[in-house]
């Protein structure tokens, strides 16, 4: 069941009704039944099975620890979790390598692929569920008071599908009380819905069109084919996985449930290591919080930070071990996002090597802008280093979206195999799977987005701004927004309408 599916909106609208028709003592437990009901629907039933087996482990866990602060039970519930995790997402990955290594040194021996089927949204609900584990470790928050309560925290239909991570401190106050119904939080989530619904089936499933023709055959599209491919992938990506957020964030608004933002506007980063402040909020900062952080406090990471500051100064002591800290990080966002070698080196050791890089080269970067008196407030010089940054995504996220390792490279040689600059002015473009009149449309939904982006990054909600105009200028507004959905929406004969991209995992 897809967010932007006719069955998706008319079970939200159903719910909704339900929400606030009943007593408001029950809106919790109908929102924990509607949730299990969405799971069943949108993975195979027998999956359940999974995620019975992680709310019942974190609730026994959990209630030890307050008790005692085993480590043990710890350890215990993070490897039940995280094990489920590895063997239903990653095990074809890790004994095909196996299988591998094997057959290179010349045995015979060979462990069987067994495909298993993972539930919907476990790489994202797992991650929710050992932070919780960890914050009740250490005491940042108190276990949740019942089963079905902890259900309802875990399985938040809202957030199943593509996330956000949230935290159990943020959740547990709200999933569980009373909600009046409110005319602002309805209105104000329908609307980001619908924005949402916007982005993904006028902007970015026409995008993936394009994408997918070019990089179908980079025989025939190659050269710049291949790096327009891969600027407008990152746009694709980055429409579907907000647009998605948009509408898992404004349906909880309209239950009266406030989900932590995962996107700020990234395109307006100088930096690749701010983008990732801005793109996958919560999976940053849960990768920050629950990984880096605790690496760099073990006693290993301390008494290598000694040994450095001994032998190469207090610089290297401070640089050495916060980068071999982030390449751990980086290696596990490489694998979390799948496995496959092309995940691990494009996901996680580009993204790793630019931002090291990056802070390595500062000095000469500073002493260049002071030699050539660059204005570092001009508008220009914002718009270079956003231009860069996202220039290095788009080649990281290159290795995202083509099939393989091999494939990645060798496009990008193709990428490099003809100068032809002439595709954008003689009408190739316009051959990419979609009519002249379509591509138009595409660019003129970006500058849509491009203009409400730069309003967020200034005003902040622009839906309050909007709230705040006289009331015929906000229903040209609401009217166009409908009206560009129906009109322009990817959908009916002829199309079939993508899942969000990040709805696998």
């Amino acid at each position: 069941m897809t967010l932007t599916s006719f069955w998706f909106i008319s079970a939200f609208i159903i719910s909704l009704v339900i929400y606030y028709a009943i007593p408001r003592k029950l809106q919790w437990v109908s929102m924990l039944m509607f949730s299990l009901l969405f799971f069943i629907v949108s993975s195979r039933p027998v999956t359940v099975i999974y995620l019975a087996l992680s709310v019942v482990s974190v609730t026994i866990v959990c209630r030890i620890l307050n008790r005692t602060k085993s480590k043990a039970a710890l350890i215990s519930g993070v490897v039940i979790n995280l094990g489920m995790l590895c063997v239903l997402k990653y095990a074809d990955f890790f004994v095909g390598n196996f299988n591998w290594l094997s057959a290179t040194f010349g045995s015979s021996f060979e462990i069987p692929v067994v495909k298993w089927v993972a539930p919907i949204g476990i790489s994202f609900y797992t991650m929710q569920i050992l932070a919780y584990l960890l914050d009740v470790y250490w005491e940042i928050t108190v276990p949740q008071q019942g089963i079905m309560r902890t259900a309802l925290f875990v399985s938040y239909w809202p957030q199943l599908t593509s996330g956000p991570i949230a935290r159990h401190n943020e959740m547990k106050d709200q999933l569980y009380s009373e909600k009046a119904f409110s005319w602002k939080n309805v209105t104000f989530g329908l609307q980001r819905m619908m924005w949402g619904i916007f982005k993904s089936l006028v902007i970015s499933n026409r995008l993936g069109i394009m994408v997918d023709t070019i990089y179908e055959n980079t025989i025939k599209y190659n050269g710049l084919y291949i790096w327009f491919a891969a600027a407008m992938f990152l746009l694709q990506l980055y429409t579907d996985f907000s647009g998605c957020m948009d509408i898992v964030i404004g349906a909880s608004e309209c239950y009266g449930i406030v989900l932590p933002e995962n996107f700020k506007t990234p395109f307006f980063s100088r930096s690749v290591q701010e983008y990732w402040q801005r793109w996958h909020i919560t999976l940053g900062a849960f990768m920050r919080d629950y990984v880096l952080n605790p690496i760099l406090r073990t006693k290993t990471w301390r008494n290598m930070t000694k040994g450095i500051k001994v032998k190469f100064g207090r610089k290297a002591s401070v640089q050495i071990p916060s980068f071999l800290g982030m390449l751990c990080v980086w290696l596990l966002m490489g694998i979390w996002h799948g496995g496959d070698w092309k995940f691990i080196i494009g996901m996680g050791m580009w993204f790793w090597l630019c931002i090291v890089l990056g802070r390595v080269f500062e000095p000469l970067f500073k002493k260049l802008i002071v030699f050539f008196h660059i204005n570092t407030d001009a508008f220009s010089w914002h718009l270079f280093q956003s231009l860069r940054v996202f220039i290095l995504a788009a080649i990281g996220n290159m290795f995202f979206r083509i099939e393989s390792l091999g494939a990645t490279l060798n496009a990008m040689k193709q990428g490099v195999s003809l100068w032809n600059p002439w595709i954008f002015f003689d009408g190739s473009l316009y051959s990419l799977g979609i009519s002249e009149k379509e591509f138009r449309l595409v660019m003129v939904g970006l500058l849509i987005l491009l203009i409400v982006s730069a309003l967020q990054e200034k005003m902040g909600s622009v839906r309050e701004l909007i709230a705040g105009q006289n009331i015929v200028f906000r229903w040209v507004i609401y009217l166009f927004l409908i009206f560009a959905i129906i009109v322009y929406g990817t959908y009916g004969p002829g199309y079939d309408a993508q899942t969000f991209i990040y709805g696998g995992f």
